[in-house]
């Protein structure tokens, strides 16, 4: 048993890995070289590659205990080798070097607040707004390092051989797991990029991505993800409609000696053929291939019960966020080197209302900052406003950034600077507060240019797409085209159509005339947005500043109206019977037609805080 004395004057103990949800311990004074070095006088470190990424040049790997290996990188030597000494230090004897143990911070005493739920045995229920006094709000450092490398894996994986596109600036990506069984992970979505639309190129059709910016990109990844989930649902409803019919046909067409046996016999025919199966949420099976997976794809919701007419997320189920670094806007308006500041930026270019015709003359189109997107997700949940009228919010589990993780400031911007604020949800809104952890492997600043484009991967197999992060539209073969991503609204209203005409158990889910009729009959999120808004306001963070009116003003484009286009091109209308999902297989990105209202206006700027 190992003991070390630590700058509090408590005492660090080699007692193996501590649970999930237990306090890590304090952060030691010395380095975390030296400190394994005295821990364990057999470490051995080596340096076995030096020709990675700027941000990750070299790799070094500590061996413990002759057996135990953990990995660090960096852009230097030095840096790796601590990266890996850390890494080592944190699985082994659970000493953390994570900026949320300095007590300076005081973040420790952040209370409950509006809607607080806790989940049964020290499981979380969707997120985690179980924050009481002294409790630990950081995630375990073992875990959070394997989230964000599965990540940065991924993306390398998918990007593999496209030198061109394979360039970023920030890297965002949604990872899903079964509590804290890393086993489980699953990388859901990935995407790049730091900017957005210029303000000529915005759309009447809601055919254009307007934020590029890596996190909110991932995040509509993870809502097709959503979609993909519902229409899995539409296909078991159909399976099983189908194997009732041929019991039924079945039935009537043997002597009725046999009717029980050839019943049996044909329902079983039936659900072996079904390539739909529901995973129970403890845990996920092996999928070896392609095929496989998607015949055997694990449902990740629970049917409405209880009066409800609301899908909800299986327990134990977690959506963590990986970010390369802290997400622009007020989690990242802070020095390095400040002192404990806690000032808040009031954003004052928030206030105003911008028009369509303002900004096709030449104003400049402005968004909110990803820090105020990602306090609005722990309020609203990350489903958005169409798919809250069938799943119950779903919620952030933890936080994962890759640096800058400045524990205060980003607490603040994620839902500290409105917690005082925020009342009057409408359950089962509530303000979640997600577990927040810094990789021990910490990118360096990436001094390149960020590039003007933006990819995006989904499970599944999908393919990656690549959007030009100023006109929205996709880009193929290295040319920019008309081509919708899966990604717009357009896309996701047709989506949405479809799904809630196969969907079981939803009545009273219609397609409004607009796409914003549509999301405003969405009472409850609506309630739960204005409370929100008002928070924003009562705190003097200026305004929650809303794109022109008319953006949202779009139909459902409807195959009459792509006849133009070819069969090939057509888009479901709204079904009265149930479609086959057109999303089921693999996304595909649908050329769509010019949007003749917005031509480009003279020389528009593009959005502000676009880039990081």
């Amino acid at each position: 048993m190992h003991e070390l004395k630590v700058s509090s004057g408590s005492t660090l103990r080699n007692s193996g890995n501590v649970a999930a949800g237990h306090h890590p311990k304090p952060q030691p004074e010395k380095g975390p070289v030296m400190l394994l070095h005295e821990l364990f006088t057999d470490a051995h470190f080596e340096c076995v590659s030096s020709d990675g990424l700027q941000h990750s040049k070299f790799t070094v790997v500590v061996t413990v205990n002759d057996n135990q290996r953990f990995e660090g990188t960096g852009p230097s030597k030095k840096m790796a080798k601590n990266a890996a000494a850390k890494a080592a230090l944190a699985s082994i004897c659970n000493i953390s070097f994570s900026p949320l143990q300095q007590s300076k911070f005081g973040l420790i005493s952040a209370g409950t607040s509006n809607g607080s739920i806790g989940g049964p045995s020290g499981v979380a229920l969707n997120g985690d707004n179980s924050f009481t006094q002294n409790k630990n709000f950081e995630l375990p450092q073992t875990f959070a390092d394997a989230v964000g490398k599965l990540v940065i894996e991924k993306f390398n994986e998918v990007m593999k051989g496209s030198d061109v596109y394979s360039r970023r600036k920030v890297l965002a990506g949604f990872v899903m797991t079964h509590g804290y069984d890393i086993k489980t992970a699953r990388v859901i979505s990935l995407a790049t990029g730091t900017k957005c639309v210029s303000g000529e190129h915005m759309s009447v059709t809601g055919s254009v991505i307007n934020d590029s910016h890596a996190e909110i990109i991932a995040r509509r990844g993870l809502m097709d993800f959503f979609y993909s989930q519902l229409d899995l649902l539409c296909q078991q409803q159909q399976q099983q409609a189908g194997t009732v019919t041929a019991e039924e046909e079945s039935a009537s067409s043997v002597p009725p000696a046999a009717h029980d046996g050839t019943a049996t016999a044909a329902a079983a025919a039936a659900a072996a053929a079904a390539p739909v199966v529901a995973v129970p949420s403890g845990g996920q099976e092996a999928e070896p291939n392609a095929p496989d997976r998607q015949a055997r794809q694990e449902i990740i919701f629970n049917t409405p019960k209880d009066g409800s007419n609301l899908y909800t997320l299986k327990d134990g189920i977690y959506f963590h966020l990986y970010i390369n670094t802290a997400p622009c806007g007020d989690a990242r308006v802070f020095s390095p080197h400040e002192n404990d500041s806690m000032d808040v930026d009031k954003h004052p270019n928030r206030d105003g209302i911008q028009t369509w015709d303002g900004v096709l003359q030449g104003q400049r189109l402005l968004t909110m900052s990803c820090s105020d997107k990602i306090s609005r997700w722990n309020v609203l949940g990350l489903q958005g406003s169409l798919l809250a009228s069938i799943i119950e919010p779903i919620y952030l589990h933890s936080i994962v950034l890759g640096s800058l993780l400045h524990p205060a400031h980003m607490y603040r911007a994620i839902c500290g600077r409105i917690e005082s604020a925020i009342q009057g949800l409408p359950p089962p809104y509530r303000l979640n507060k997600p577990k927040l952890a810094l990789m021990t492997s910490a990118e360096s600043r990436n001094q390149t240019k960020p590039p003007n484009f933006s990819i995006n991967w989904i499970t599944n197999g999908t393919e990656v797409e690549i959007v030009n992060s100023f006109t929205g539209k996709l880009i193929n073969n290295n040319t920019n085209t008309n081509k919708m991503s899966r990604l717009s609204k357009q896309s996701f209203y047709q989506r949405y159509s479809t799904v809630i005409a196969g969907l079981p158990g939803i009545p009273l889910r219609e397609v409004k005339p607009t796409y914003f009729e549509t999301k405003m009959s969405v009472a409850e999120y609506q309630q739960a947005k204005r409370e929100l808004f008002a928070a924003f306001s009562k705190e003097d963070l200026g305004e929650w500043l809303k794109k022109p009116i008319e953006q949202d003003q779009f139909t459902l484009i409807v195959a009459k109206e792509c006849s133009e286009l070819g069969p090939q091109q057509a888009l479901p209308q709204q079904a009265q019977q149930p479609q086959p999902p057109p999303y089921a297989n693999q996304p595909q990105t649908v050329p769509m037609p010019a949007d003749a209202n917005t031509a480009a206006v003279g020389n528009v700027s593009s959005i502000g805080n676009s880039s990081k």
